[in-house]
């Protein structure tokens, strides 16, 4: 079984598509599948380096997560990707309630029992409306 010992919070990953068929305004309708759910984590904000500034960070605020998966997910492997998002869906007390964040850096733990960790670079998702899966 998963050790969630301080990890605080609770969510699930979602991995996001652009359909081919636009939306009567000529914009890509996303869709997108929820692919674990109960997902344990921290996260922690960071304070981003001068270097991912001049890369063209968009955002000032980076977070770091640590995210702990069961061991019975469908595939029996934790298959995170650049650009999947995390939604936070637990505790109603968090700032971080109902927020999603894109995943833009992974980092697998190697860990030597059954412990199930992966480390994640993470940024808030901002969209221009609310109307997430359409």
């Amino acid at each position: 079984m998963t050790n969630v010992s301080g990890l605080n919070l609770k969510g699930r990953i979602w991995r996001f598509t652009a359909d081919t068929n636009n939306d009567d305004q000529g914009g890509a309708v996303p869709t997108g599948t929820i692919l674990y759910e109960p997902v344990f984590s921290r996260i922690r904000s960071e304070k981003p380096t001068l270097a991912l500034l001049e890369q063209g960070l968009e955002t000032p605020e980076i977070f770091t997560g640590l995210l702990s998966y069961t061991a019975y997910s469908p595939t029996g492997s934790y298959d995170v990707q650049h650009n999947d998002q995390y939604e936070i869906t637990h505790p109603p007390i968090s700032s971080f309630y109902q927020k999603r964040f894109v995943i833009i850096g992974v980092r697998h733990v190697s860990y030597n029992d059954d412990r199930r960790f992966l480390q994640v670079t993470l940024r808030r998702l901002e969209t221009a409306n609310s109307n997430l899966l359409q």
